[in-house]
């Protein structure tokens, strides 16, 4: 069996919930023995190889290949369940950009009680490498996150043929 067909009906957001809690506890054994920037660099690596594996699992979906049509199907999933509120979304042949004005993923880490240091490294650092490994033409930007502190999270994907 493969691990991807045990999580399929899992939703994202709970996923994410519980790859925290072990993420967190994973930060806390590395913290104590190693120190708090070792610590944050396995979260950070951990979080980065899946992310770029899900990035891959994600253009392997796509009928025709990877392509930009297809990337930008991922805000459905992304929006699922309600997790994140997605507002001024503009899409055109070779730009998505959008807000997000309120996530999920942050409020529930915060509720876990999750260090504030941890919070964006869990969901927002996942983005990034999703997208590089998506495919070499999508380029991806974001500068500022709600789980840093900002009111809204600014997308800005570019497809470069």
């Amino acid at each position: 069996m493969d691990f991807s067909d045990v999580t399929r009906d899992v939703p994202l957001l709970a996923r994410r919930m519980i790859e925290a809690q072990m993420l967190w506890q994973v930060y806390e054994t590395t913290r104590e023995a190693d120190g708090r920037e070792k610590a944050l660099a396995t979260v950070v690596r951990a979080v980065e190889t899946a992310a770029a594996e899900a990035g891959r699992a994600f253009a392997a979906l796509a009928p025709k290949g990877p392509g930009f049509e297809h990337f930008k199907t991922i805000l459905a999933l992304w929006k699922h369940g309600g997790a994140l509120t997605i507002e001024h979304v503009h899409d055109t042949d070779s730009v998505l950009t959008f807000s997000v004005t309120r996530c999920l993923y942050v409020e529930a880490y915060r509720a876990m009680g999750i260090p504030p240091d941890l919070v964006p490294l869990l969901s927002c650092a996942r983005d990034a490498p999703f997208a590089a490994a998506y495919h070499p033409a999508l380029e991806f930007d974001r500068p500022c996150t709600i789980g840093e502190g900002a009111e809204a999270c600014l997308f800005r994907f570019t497809w470069r043929d």
